[in-house]
């Protein structure tokens, strides 16, 4: 009878021990909207580029995805797109600060190699035509920015409006994909 209740207090202790990390791992860590490299992207988009001898980032007719899924053969897999809007009619030299793609939902995430905890607050991620500057409340992360709703609103408007003030190709359906975007975001509680 001794023998049995020290047993039960190491199966009850070993049985405590692993049910912490188990329920750390599927309770309190947050695996939806993990973000894809960014650098990889961005380094299959500059290789597109140097092939199509264009300063010019993809742009098919203007169409986010289509536009994206040029890059497709310089990757092994675009599953991750589905996960990002694309904003063609970008080119180099044009103002760092520009949305080039984000994330279409908000997420804790900051970047694909930092998981995070239920308790992170969400928010937008962005990729500028140039991350890493330094701006007061934006988190950088993997050639990203991970920013707050309106800040997201105010960057993807300006990137519209410079689209439409510039005239690039196809601004257009650009111009109405994305306010589409924004104005399906406005309708949610």
């Amino acid at each position: 009878m001794l023998k049995s209740r020290p047993s039960r207090w190491f199966v009850v202790t070993l049985a405590v021990l692993l049910a912490i990390p188990v329920g750390y791992y599927f309770f309190i860590i947050d695996w939806q909207g993990r973000p894809f490299c960014h650098e990889v992207v961005d380094s299959a988009i500059q290789q597109w580029m140097l092939e199509a001898n264009t300063k010019s980032y993809p742009n098919a007719g203007g169409k986010s995805h289509e536009s994206l899924f040029v890059i497709g053969n310089h990757l092994k897999n675009m599953e991750w797109a589905e996960n990002y809007n694309y904003v063609p009619g970008l080119q180099e030299g044009d103002p760092p600060e520009l949305v080039l793609m984000y994330v279409n939902r908000p997420t804790r995430w900051n970047w694909h190699g930092q998981v995070p905890t239920i308790f992170k607050d969400k928010a937008w991620i962005v990729v500028p035509i140039i991350a890493g500057q330094s701006r007061p409340g934006v988190q950088i992360g993997e050639a990203s920015e991970r920013v707050s709703f309106e800040d997201f609103r105010a960057r993807l408007t300006g990137t519209l409006d410079f689209l439409r003030t510039n005239q690039r190709p196809s601004w257009q359906t650009v111009v109405a994909e994305h306010g589409k975007f924004l104005q399906s975001l406005d309708r949610k509680p």
